[in-house]
């Protein structure tokens, strides 16, 4: 199980890389067949590549220093399968989260849960992740998500969901920002070994983050975020997650750098086997982004 998942991740990441430099090649008006140099006639292009396949949510490797805190880590990328310059973009994303007890002698992977997504966006600036200073409705999402464990038997968990999901951001000039995202989602259908679960992890999750996504300030780039959910089951039950990154201040010329990642989780739904048990843990580590969107 170890090796398939290491495996699985591998590939996500080898893909990322092989399809940004298929997309440099294809966008460079000096790129030829076999490496022969450009005729005379060949007219120089300034339009901006198109990214189309970026980071989505966070990736990170982080963990806690207990077998009650294993290492967690994520790989999430999204494909754009409707490649354009305008407001409105269609993807197709993967995620991968995992538990990885590295404390104990054999190192067993404790659970992975997968998420293929399909999603439409519509963002309300023409620069998409490079809006004007102020405030205002930052995108607006609709899209469907299988979510699952990908076992059989006793560890088979998953659930399917269509969900909407609306942004609401001010920005200034030095591209400090503070965002509100609320996503809801209908019952969820197709599922037999949890029916149970939306009593647990509710009908939406509610989210705030405050940072500086282009390193210009003398803090550098950071971010402070807060991810609620609310079950239905009972008042008790629902779950907080508290992240908060930070890397030095960098250059513009800089594309993919690491930063600095914490994570404080306390409720239900922290991964699929255990959505309907309290868990709590604080884990640290690094995290990796993609400079040419924002933060998802």
């Amino acid at each position: 199980m170890a090796s398939s998942t290491w495996r699985r991740g591998l590939f996500l990441c080898g893909a990322l890389a092989l399809t940004r430099a298929s997309v440099a090649a294809e966008a460079s008006p000096n790129a030829s067949p076999g490496g022969t140099p450009p005729g005379p006639t060949t007219a120089p292009s300034h339009e901006a590549e198109l990214d189309l396949l970026t980071f989505y949510k966070d990736n990170y490797f982080i963990t806690g220093f207990s077998m009650e805190t294993e290492a967690k880590f994520q790989f999430s990328a999204k494909f754009d399968i409707w490649p354009n310059r305008g407001q409105h973009a269609v993807y197709f994303a993967f995620t991968q989260k995992s538990l990885w007890d590295i404390y104990r002698t054999s190192q067993p992977f404790v659970e992975s849960n997968y998420a293929p997504e399909l999603f439409y966006s519509f963002f309300h600036v023409k620069g998409r992740y490079d809006p004007d200073p102020g405030c205002g409705f930052f995108f607006e999402r609709l899209g469907v998500l299988h979510e699952s464990t990908g076992e059989q038997g006793d560890s088979s968990r998953g659930w399917n969901r269509l969900y909407g999901e609306s942004r609401y951001a001010c920005y200034d000039p030095a591209h400090r920002y503070v965002a509100l995202t609320l996503q809801l989602w209908v019952p969820p259908f197709g599922i037999k070994d949890n029916p149970d679960i939306a009593s647990y992890q509710g009908y939406g999750e509610l989210s705030l983050s405050v940072g500086s996504d282009r390193g210009r300030g003398w803090l550098g780039d950071w971010e402070l975020a807060a991810h609620a959910r609310k079950g239905t089951k009972n008042w008790s039950v629902g779950s907080v997650e508290l992240d908060g990154r930070w890397r030095p201040r960098y250059g513009d010329f800089w594309r993919f750098t690491p930063y600095l990642y914490a994570q404080f989780f306390t409720g239900y739904g922290e991964s699929l086997l255990s959505y309907d048990r309290a868990t709590t843990a604080f884990r640290i580590g690094i995290g990796f982004t993609d400079l040419s969107t924002r933060s998802e």
